[in-house]
């Protein structure tokens, strides 16, 4: 996979106050609070049964108490931030990401891939260029994700090491924030079409209805070989 184009995001801990989350199932749904510059959306993504799964809002709307899941703004800085809700981080409350559109492929797509260790606060989301400045290989990464703009997941990988912590699970909840703070259509879902790391996650996803059944066994997503700047 070539790291061509990225757009900064942060991912970090929110102060939310829900214990639980409610059982799998359970609708997610999304409220758009305002629009941001860049093509970018103020996101929350609630879990309830107050709507319809992966509707989405022009707020202000009332969540009427239900689970927050995750929430994008921007930062300070004017880059997107992730807040996402700590009981669902698991083994994954310490990772940055890349974040890597390929809008002018022939099928457009995004990856995001996750990184463990001390370069990045947890959380942010690099640029390609600053990317290629830092210490760190492409292979280091501990997860990767590759989805299509329609919001079908095409690959899902997750280094051995970290491996049963909640990375993937971590990891696709990222990815649906990132889908809906860029403003891309849907929700993430699969098709049918997935590896067998994939099949493997859909057994534990929050969300078994936006799940197709397996139809085709897809290739080892590889781990990225390293990225060209702009």
């Amino acid at each position: 996979m070539r790291h061509s184009r990225c757009v900064l995001v942060a991912f970090v801990e929110a102060e939310l106050v829900s214990p639980t989350p409610p059982a799998a199932g359970t609708p997610a749904w999304y409220i758009r609070e305002n629009a941001l510059p860049g093509n970018r959306w103020h996101v929350r993504c609630i879990i309830s049964n107050l709507h319809d799964d992966a509707e989405i809002f022009d707020g202000p709307v009332d969540d009427a108490g239900g689970f927050q899941q995750w929430e994008v703004d921007l930062d300070a800085s004017g880059n997107l931030r992730i807040a996402m809700n700590p009981v669902l981080l698991g083994g994954a409350a310490s990772m940055w990401f890349v974040a890597v559109e390929e809008l002018e492929a022939p099928e457009p797509a995004v990856s995001l891939v996750a990184f463990d260790n001390d370069l990045r606060p947890p959380g942010t989301v690099v640029s390609n260029a600053e990317f290629f400045t830092m210490p760190v290989r492409s292979e280091d990464q501990a997860a990767a994700v590759r989805w299509y703009l329609d919001g079908a997941v095409d690959q899902v990988f997750v280094a051995p090491d970290w491996r049963r912590k909640g990375v993937g699970s971590a990891l696709l909840f990222s990815a649906d924030c990132y889908h809906q703070a860029r403003g891309f259509p849907g929700a993430l879902r699969s098709d049918g079409h997935r590896t067998a790391m994939g099949e493997t996650f859909t057994a534990s996803l929050r969300f078994p209805d936006r799940m197709a059944p397996l139809s085709e066994m897809a290739p080892p997503m590889d781990p990225p070989d390293g990225a060209e700047a702009d």
